[in-house]
């Protein structure tokens, strides 16, 4: 979801930018583990999809909006 200026406390925003940053750096270890070379091209297709299906916004409530995500259309 997009969130309004503010929204989250400090603690928070800090909190979830290094559980994010720790998921991230999880998951590009394994592909590089595991990922085959010759499906790149495809990885490079899926995210193009997933980037362009994001970009549709819906309105919810309290003044945020969601967009879909990326797991789920993967």
């Amino acid at each position: 979801m997009h969130l309004p200026d503010g929204f989250l406390d400090a603690r928070t925003a800090v909190l979830s930018t290094g559980a994010a940053a720790a998921g991230l750096g999880l998951a590009l270890r394994q592909v590089r583990l595991k990922l085959e070379p010759r499906r790149m091209p495809m990885l490079g297709l899926a995210a193009a999809f997933v980037f362009a299906a994001q970009m549709l916004n819906f309105p919810v409530a309290g003044g945020t909006s969601g967009h879909l995500l990326g797991g789920v259309l993967t």
